[in-house]
């Protein structure tokens, strides 16, 4: 099994009309970690490995990203309501550039609960009666996406994390990408992270990560 090492990143709020004096970047709520493996390791999803097979003649690597939320503290307040992954695959030769083949996640949901229903009013002998309906053909639970991969076959893959009803955006979360290289060139992948929290007193505030060159700019090949 891969372990994937976290590091610490830095959110710096973008300033906006408004923004409160003391809005300091936050610190330990976000950490981001990395990691580079082969096309053909052991748990390649089956899919991957097959498109892999099926063109010996070019070169993959299988990159594999974690973001680890973590809840609001004391120290730090606000509450992670949505947040988005960027990478940029590239070369020294702008014309070429290495192409995410497949991202993963698609999409990753979690059953939230319905909220269909409705209060029945009925009166019995001077006696007001309420009932809970729920309206015909409605489920009790539906699937709703916490992240959304976008840029499959480009070289700007992206995901989107959000929060759902009971499941807030905490924890790690790993995404992936199968990367055909350009053979002969070193490529690079850089990392952009943003970030919205939600404060009780500020309302809804962006933040963007402070990502310094190393370990965030992943060389993929030499």
């Amino acid at each position: 099994m891969t372990e994937i090492r976290l590091h610490e990143v830095e959110l710096v709020p973008e300033r906006t009309l408004g923004s409160p004096a003391d809005d300091a970047p936050l610190r330990g709520r976000l950490t981001f970690g990395w990691d580079l493996l082969p096309a053909d390791h052991e748990g390649m999803p089956t899919d991957w490995l097959s498109y892999v097979r099926a063109v010996p003649d070019r070169e993959f690597r299988h990159l594999l990203m974690v973001c680890s939320f973590r809840p609001e503290t004391p120290a730090s307040k606000g509450t992670f309501r949505h947040a988005s992954l960027g990478v940029a695959l590239s070369t020294p030769n702008p014309d070429a550039r290495p192409i995410a083949r497949s991202i993963d996640p698609g999409e990753r949901t979690r059953p939230v609960a319905s909220s269909g229903t409705g209060l029945s009013f009925t009166v019995k002998t001077g006696v007001l009666d309420v009932g809970v309906t729920k309206p015909p053909g409605s489920d009790p639970a539906r699937e709703e996406w916490i992240v959304r991969g976008h840029g499959a076959s480009q070289p700007t893959p992206q995901w989107e994390f959000r929060r759902v009803k009971r499941f807030p955006l905490v924890g790690d979360h790993p995404v992936a990408a199968l990367v055909e290289l350009v053979p002969e060139q070193v490529n690079t992948a850089e990392v952009l992270v943003a970030a919205e929290l939600e404060h009780s007193s500020w309302g809804v505030r962006r933040y963007r990560a402070r990502l310094a060159l190393s370990p965030h700019a992943i060389v993929l090949t030499g």
